[in-house]
């Protein structure tokens, strides 16, 4: 038996609504959208920072991947401190990756060969400039441990089911779309047909129903001849409306939120040129705490400057790029990723960066030490020294819980106001972000927000 143990979803500080997007249309939904030192690795990292005891395998799924010929679960595993050589792989092409990576991790742990299995979907997908009403987009990462021992909920079953035709697609980089009422009969009803046919669900046994798909509501007649109760059974999509349609994300994301919104038997079908039947038993009630509101982002022009848009397209933009060393970055991990102090062995006084001698006793040993990700601030200061979206940078000086002294940039501080205008004596939290939003290599470190 596989169960789902434990899961998290990260979402950016920032929203933005509808509205502000186009104020003709009136409509009411919103995106979350990422600040401007985020991407699919800040955001995955930070859903499954705490998920890293016995993990044997890791699954990243994405359709807005930020390497090519390099595999986003390998970076985010050594970002993790697992073991080297561990099974690592990555799901893409359509937004059916997420349950593909789910379905891939219930099948190995049923297996017998893994026993943990860190399932990661992450999206960062930007809609074209002034198109973006017309497309489902929202930034998220959505992580969930997949085990052999009794959890949340269990994974009952699951099965996949191909189509040859695809309604919409790329091809060398250009949509492809076929005639709209063939391409949906032949391919999401026929598809969804045969998924009910062999699937040999009996309705009056499912508690809620979710199917993810851009072409839902043609299934409703499909549904109800096979006995479902749209009204009951068939659960809404209220994750689209407070953090947009999050791609590879959000099927699991329905999952999330029917297992926090009911118990019984939830079935998702999850799909997109083909299905994916994902079937959970959920006999918990667990209070989770409402998605977070975030920030709402007043001016499309501040969200054209999130996206590096406007003056950054502009012919007299420069892009500043920050010299990086892969094997500095590799000799010093410890202390830039893994965030290890070192403790002085006869005072106790403890240091981010190891010093020659210990400056309270003049001791030479040290042993190393975990640092806390938590802290006060001793001082700070705002420069116009690194280049920025949102100038000047705020420069914060951190006396770690527990001990330790760290100097690193505040971040989400678009709009400064009364919530994140940092002071000193203020508690602050470190989180984990590119360091320079214009570079061109993967240079991610410590920044901080404050709590």
């Amino acid at each position: 038996m596989s169960y789902i143990k434990e899961y998290r979803v990260a979402l950016p500080e920032f929203r933005i609504s509808d509205k502000t997007l186009h104020p003709r249309l009136g409509r009411k939904g919103q995106h979350a959208v990422c600040y401007t030192d985020q991407d699919i690795i800040t955001l995955a990292f930070d859903a499954c920072q705490n998920f890293t005891k016995d993990v044997d395998a890791v699954f990243f799924a994405t359709t807005t991947p930020v390497f090519r010929n390099r595999y986003h679960a390998s970076y985010i595993a050594d970002l993790l401190g697992l073991e080297q050589g561990i099974l690592a792989m990555d799901f893409g092409t359509s937004v059916r990756a997420g349950s593909d990576a789910l379905l891939m991790a219930d099948k190995l742990i049923k297996s017998g060969e893994y026993k943990n299995i860190l399932v990661i979907a992450s999206e960062v997908y930007y809609p074209e400039i002034g198109k973006e009403t017309r497309a489902a987009f929202g930034h998220a990462a959505v992580v969930m441990l997949i085990t052999d021992e009794e959890g949340i909920a269990e994974i009952t079953n699951t099965k996949s089911y191909s189509s040859a035709l695809a309604e919409d697609f790329r091809y060398k980089g250009e949509k492809v779309q076929y005639d709209a009422r063939f391409a949906r009969n032949e391919g999401f009803k026929m598809n969804l047909g045969l998924v009910l046919k062999e699937s040999n669900i009996n309705s009056s046994d499912v508690n809620q129903i979710i199917l993810h798909s851009p072409y839902a509501k043609n299934a409703f007649g499909q549904l109800k001849k096979a006995g479902f109760d749209i009204e009951k059974q068939l659960m809404k999509d209220t994750v689209a409306m407070s953090v947009g349609n999050t791609g590879a994300c959000h099927g699991l994301f329905l999952l999330i939120n029917a297992i926090e919104n009911g118990q019984g038997n939830i079935f998702l079908f999850d799909y997109l040129n083909g299905t994916n039947v994902i079937e959970l038993t959920n006999n918990t009630i667990i209070e989770f705490p409402p998605i977070k509101e975030g920030t709402q982002i007043e001016a499309y022009q501040d969200y054209l400057q999130l996206r590096k848009q406007g003056k950054f397209t502009a012919r007299g933009y420069e892009s500043i790029e920050m010299f990086s060393s892969e094997m500095i970055s590799e000799r010093e991990k410890d202390g830039l990723v893994y965030l290890r102090g070192y403790e002085c062995v006869k005072c106790g006084t403890i240091y981010y960066m190891k010093a020659a001698r210990c400056n309270a006793c003049h001791q030479t040993e040290f042993n190393q030490k975990q640092l806390e990700k938590t802290g006060i601030v001793y001082t700070a200061t705002s420069e116009y020294y690194f280049p920025n979206s949102f100038a000047p940078t705020n420069m914060v000086v951190i006396d770690l819980d527990g001990g330790g002294r760290i100097t690193v940039q505040q971040t989400d501080d678009m709009f400064p106001t009364e919530e994140n205008i940092i002071k000193i004596g203020d508690k602050v939290e470190l989180v984990f972000r590119k360091m320079m939003e214009n570079d061109k290599k993967p240079n991610y470190f410590w920044k901080c927000i404050k709590r």
